[in-house]
């Protein structure tokens, strides 16, 4: 299921206009090796920011940036705008998705509680992490496997194109193409359903702030702070069973979060 949070009025324009000018600017000042470009949804720069678990970690952390490009990433994070638009998409989370939203909202207070030394992201967004994809984001088709399996993850869009020819928002595995303007968000279960965006033409710019909950983060809170591999090591049979039981009914877990009621 998509669904298109769609603001309007001026103050909101005019704080997209903001947002598009920093993103814009992140774009020329970051600096990213050869060796990164392009990532595997598409060849552009991304930029992460938050927190995660898995990918060889021990525990969950922060995501790592290059000592140039933290201090730029972090004065994005900082910015009254970006920070208005964080709560925004978890204010749109809330509405469609509440019991998804309290879920995430108690998950990552577990997580930065057990690990104070992760800096929170964002204050009043329920998200662990984002993304910042900059000046020509287009991805490919692909699934962002590291993510909740049932999570709703949140994309806003930003730059200068014209939504009505490029930048739309695909859903294959839903058959949905639909028109994705600038200063709007999606919100889309992108561990499960391949999409991508249409190409923006050369003399264009989009960028987007992609929102999402890494699920090794649901794991490692569930297993009771440790990891998979340790809580199989530790485990009782009865433990163990009880483990499987729980992960093969992990669908109606997800079935339940996403009904409004």
């Amino acid at each position: 299921m998509v669904l298109f949070a769609r603001p309007c009025g001026a103050d909101w324009l005019s704080n997209a206009v903001r947002v598009d000018s920093a993103l814009e600017n992140l774009s020329r000042l970051a600096r990213i090796p050869q060796s990164q470009k392009p990532n595997r949804r598409g060849s552009y720069v991304t930029l992460p920011a938050g927190c995660g678990f898995g990918g060889g970690r021990t525990c969950p952390g922060s995501y790592a940036n290059t000592a140039h490009n933290a201090p730029l990433v972090q004065a994005i994070l900082d910015r009254p705008d970006v920070q208005r638009v964080a709560r925004y998409v978890d204010a749109g989370l809330q509405a469609y998705f509440p019991k998804l939203h309290s879920f995430y909202s108690s998950l990552l207070e577990h997580i930065l509680a057990d690990s104070p030394e992760i800096v929170r992201m964002f204050q009043g967004c329920c998200y662990g992490a984002c993304h910042l994809n900059l000046h020509n984001a287009s991805t490919v088709d692909h699934e962002d496997w590291y993510n909740i399996l049932f999570g709703m993850c949140a994309v806003y869009s930003s730059g200068l194109y014209d939504h009505t020819r490029s930048g739309h928002f695909i859903a294959w595995s839903l058959g949905i193409v639909a028109q994705f303007p600038p200063a709007c968000a999606v919100y889309v279960p992108s561990a499960c359903v391949t999409h991508a965006n249409t190409p923006i033409a050369s003399h264009e710019t989009r960028s987007s702030i992609a929102f999402f909950m890494s699920a090794g983060l649901a794991r490692w809170y569930h297993n009771g702070y440790i990891s998979d591999k340790e809580f199989k090591e530790r485990a009782s049979v009865a433990q163990l069973n009880a483990w499987n039981a729980s992960r093969a009914k992990l669908w109606e877990v997800g079935l339940e979060l996403l009904q409004y009621t």
